[in-house]
């Protein structure tokens, strides 16, 4: 179907983080900005909106940029804005209630030091933000470079900042120390190829406008005129999780001591990389089970990988373990050609962030906090994000479990388990932690370049 992929000439109306993981620009800043006057706010993002980056293709020879820039929106944002009543009540119901909603802390685990009631950022006791506007920058002497301008504009606008949270990208890692972002959706018609082990999805799985893996349209806003509003945009969901690395290091170390007392670090790293699913390094456990491989560690090798036939009593890498949880491949039910279909109206287009903040509640206690700015784009926050996060993660049952949550990011609360299959005794780990608390989020809208015109009033 030619209306289930991109084509060229809608690089230019889709901002570039949606195409671009901006893998050269090792550092951002993110800004939570409130509106104050819609029409001083419109005038801005008139001026905002040549500066915005896009997925077009810069010619060959043209050096790499020094910074990028992109802008979201919240539904009250929009409303702010001025967008008609009509267009607004089209969005969808979880974007208009937004993350901190009461059934959606439920839904996604939010409960506990997690609920939006002790968050930085998006809950009931922090400012509404409307407008997320993201600068990355090839280190933070660009980031620092490029900022007061942008706050001139802004703040001459009337908008004010309500939070601020910069980042970093110190290697491929995620701060509990694995390598990060090896595995990633294709969208039908994205520039370039898809790495070994992925096959093109219907681009409807991320953007509006295009064909889903259903073959239909994802619902979009349309204009008093009938023109899709929402083409080319998608939805962005942003949560800061603040991770305890040394809690996490800590219980492996426990789980994993000698009889005599003594830490043994080889099954220290082999039980973390049993609730990953991976080594370190990258190396996925169902093509390497019992030590890391470095020549694994490159995306295309390291992706190269299918649960079922090899592994699919979970002997080498853990039915519950992360990886799988996330992204099940082919190792779902009834069949593992029907699996794919069904984990590729799952996924999720991954552009996390690493921060480090300085504070005194910090999760591991040293006064310093190492965590991730988690960013996913779907087309669908219900059925892509909020079912991961419900029906993969959270859920004790997943795949014939039935008290297993996710490990690593789940919302365990000290009597969760694991079961690691093995031959002849099964191990299972008890009283599970949480590791990984949220901090805050927001759901956003991230308009194509011909919405950013509307929006700022234009035609």
């Amino acid at each position: 179907m030619s209306d289930a992929q991109i084509t060229p000439a809608d690089y230019a109306d889709i901002q570039g983080v949606v195409l671009n993981g901006y893998g050269s620009l090792k550092c951002t800043r993110f800004l939570f900005l409130q509106i104050g006057d819609a029409a001083a706010a419109r005038r801005w993002l008139g001026e905002l909106r040549p500066q915005i980056t896009t997925g077009a293709r810069r010619p060959k020879d043209d050096p790499k940029p020094e910074t990028a820039l992109n802008v979201a929106f919240t539904h009250p944002g929009l409303q702010m804005l001025g967008l008609p009543p009509d267009a607004l009540a089209q969005f969808p119901r979880e974007f208009q209630e937004g993350m901190a909603d009461g059934e959606r802390s439920r839904v996604l685990g939010d409960t506990g030091d997690s609920a939006p009631a002790h968050w930085d950022l998006g809950g009931p006791a922090t400012p509404v933000f409307h407008v997320l506007l993201m600068l990355y920058g090839r280190n933070d002497d660009v980031i620092l470079a490029r900022t007061p301008a942008l706050e001139a504009q802004f703040r001459a606008a009337g908008l004010t900042e309500v939070f601020r949270q910069d980042t970093g990208r110190i290697s491929n890692r995620e701060p509990f120390g694995f390598a990060d972002g090896i595995s990633q959706p294709f969208p039908a018609g994205s520039p370039g190829s898809p790495i070994p082990g992925e096959v093109p999805i219907n681009a409807g799985e991320f953007l509006l406008g295009y064909r889903n893996g259903y073959g239909t349209l994802p619902p979009s806003p349309m204009d008093a005129q009938g023109r899709d509003f929402g083409r080319n945009g998608t939805y962005l969901i942003f949560r800061k999780l603040a991770q305890d690395v040394s809690g996490f290091w800590r219980f492996m170390e426990q789980q994993t001591r000698r009889a005599d007392g003594n830490p043994d670090e080889a099954r220290k790293v082999r039980l973390a990389a049993k609730i990953v699913g991976r080594w370190p390094g990258g190396a996925p456990l169902v093509l390497a089970p019992d030590a890391d491989d470095p020549a694994l560690h490159t995306k295309d090798k390291g992706n190269q990988f299918s649960y079922m036939p090899t592994d699919p009593d979970g002997l080498a890498c853990p039915i519950g373990a992360h990886i799988r949880r996330s992204n099940p491949r082919d190792s779902l039910l009834p069949t593992p050609a029907r699996s794919l279909v069904i984990a590729n109206r799952h996924r999720l287009i991954r552009r996390g962030r690493h921060y480090e903040d300085h504070r005194a509640d910090a999760v591991e206690g040293n006064g310093v906090e190492h965590g991730l700015c988690f960013l996913a784009l779907n087309a669908d926050i219900q059925r892509q994000f909020e079912f991961i996060q419900q029906t993969w993660i959270n859920s004790p049952k997943f795949r014939g479990l039935y008290d297993n949550k996710d490990a690593l990011v789940g919302d365990n609360d000290g009597t969760s388990h694991m079961t690691i299959p093995a031959l002849p005794v099964r191990q299972r780990i008890n009283n599970l932690p949480r590791f990984v608390r949220v901090r805050g989020g927001g759901y956003f809208f991230l308009p194509g370049l011909s919405a950013l015109r509307f929006l700022s009033g234009g035609a």
